[in-house]
């Protein structure tokens, strides 16, 4: 089981690591041909198009395989970064003058669309994770393979500090032959796990490395008894699952997590080069905030596990404004890069509990339309903000005003998390973990029902 979570890991690595290479390889370029408005763009267009994307995989998954789809993902993810290495080469290779940017930018912004396969596929992994977990080990299993998020730190915009220069007057296309070779590390590794055998192709049959059966994977994988029982011959329509669970919520709490996020992430360039600092300064910053979106992979299963779900993600909310504090003390490197790192850690506290809560909802049946559900709706407003956040921040005119509105976004999400544990906690008797019993957790829920009356 081990071996493949760590796998998972490091595709997610890589996966989620091109990204955060292709924000700044196209930011900057953009920036540098004068399109500061559309500067977000490409990354938005691989969100967006992820979108849809994300609702047809996990039915892609079911009829192929995870191995097949994400492999195919990858070579999707290969030609598009391609394509986007060719923008700054024509110029090198003489096919466009120096000054004439209208190639490069239509070769970046088009190189972006093969990539939204890719990374909604990269997105499916903290799913595809429950075939090699129980159910109580799910959250754990879940935050080590975003703790595989510190690859994409190391490996990612740490590196394309070096790799952006490194095809001599082109730059930035090595940033995009970097890209490319991540997707082709990503495919290796999905070669190498153990994924299950498409439900088409067999209805008992032994896989994975703990030798279990479909039968016995759908059994630890499921909600619990009563659910399986209930679920054995008959499976839910979406709508009869929306009803019946709280995967809305879950869904409306994830895209709230990663929105708040990216939004800080994205705009942290313009602030940062009104106080001076240097691309190489923005690619740091970046990099601490990765390590502290996926180094609390480490420990924040065990403490969903001690704290509950619903506690974790409004300390993870909390944890935004904090960050945002930071920015408001002083225009400092140092405020910057610590800021953006506490930025991080609230992003993994809020978004890791409700992604695994999704993996318990659903039986192994009605996976894909849980998943296509829950990430195609995250995808497209990530996808959204990422397209328009540049006009957004422009709009706004103001970093401090930018920041107080995310400042009170993530106060209102602490508080409606808040909310919703207080509400299953009671509903249960107090028997339910969505809030732990001790002490800590007894007077945190009670300063949290206080906020909400």
């Amino acid at each position: 089981m081990l071996k493949n979570v760590l796998l998972l890991g490091g595709m997610w690595g890589m996966g989620l690591g091109a990204a955060f290479v292709q924000l700044p390889a196209t930011q900057n370029l953009l920036i540098d041909a004068g399109y500061a408005s559309i500067s977000t763009a490409p990354l938005g267009v691989i969100m967006l198009g992820s979108a849809p994307c994300a609702v047809v995989i996990p039915k892609i998954i079911t009829r192929y395989g995870e191995k097949k789809t994400f492999i195919a993902g990858a070579f999707f993810g290969i030609v598009g970064a391609i394509m986007q290495m060719f923008g700054p080469l024509t110029a090198a290779m003489g096919i466009s003058a120096a000054n004439d940017v209208t190639i490069q930018v239509v070769l970046v912004v088009i190189g972006a669309i093969p990539q939204a396969f890719m990374y909604a596929s990269t997105n499916n992994l903290r799913f595809s994770v429950s075939q090699f977990s129980t159910p109580e080990f799910l959250p754990k299993a879940t935050a080590l393979v975003l703790l595989g998020g510190v690859l994409s730190a190391l490996l990612g915009p740490l590196l394309s500090a070096t790799t952006r220069s490194m095809i001599s007057g082109a730059l930035y296309a090595g940033n995009f032959l970097q890209i490319a070779l991540m997707y082709v590390v990503f495919a290796t590794l999905a070669f190498f796990a153990d994924f299950k055998q498409p439900i088409a192709d067999t209805d008992d049959v032994r896989i994975g490395s703990d030798d279990l059966s479909l039968v016995e994977r759908q059994e630890r994988n499921a909600v619990g008894e009563s659910a399986m029982l209930d679920n054995a011959t008959t499976e839910r329509t979406l709508m009869q699952i929306i009803k019946e669970t709280d995967l809305p919520l879950l869904t409306t709490f994830q895209c709230l997590s990663y929105n708040i996020m990216a939004m800080y992430m994205s705009q942290l360039k313009p602030p940062m080069a009104a106080a001076g600092y240097s691309v190489d300064s923005y690619t740091y910053a970046l990099t601490a905030h990765m390590l502290g979106m996926f180094l609390p992979g480490l420990f924040s299963g065990q403490v969903i596990n001690r704290f509950g779900t619903w506690l974790t993600t409004a300390v993870g909310f909390l944890l935004f404004p904090v960050g945002g504090a930071m920015f408001l003390i002083n225009d400092s490197i140092a405020m910057f890069v610590v800021g953006i790192t506490i930025v991080g850690i609230g992003w993994n506290f809020s978004f890791v509990g409700p992604s695994a809560e999704v993996s318990k909802i659903h039986s192994p049946a009605e996976q894909s339309k849980v998943v296509g559900f829950n990430d195609g709706i995250m995808l497209l407003t990530v996808g959204t903000f990422f397209v328009t956040a540049s006009k957004i921040y422009i709009a706004v005119g103001s970093w401090n005003v930018f920041n107080y509105i995310l400042i009170g976004l993530s106060v209102f999400s602490a508080l409606l998390s808040l909310l919703r544990g207080l509400l299953i906690w009671r509903a249960s008797g107090g028997d339910d973990n969505s809030f732990s019993g001790d002490s800590l957790a007894q007077s945190l829920l009670t300063a949290g029902s206080l906020c909400t009356l």
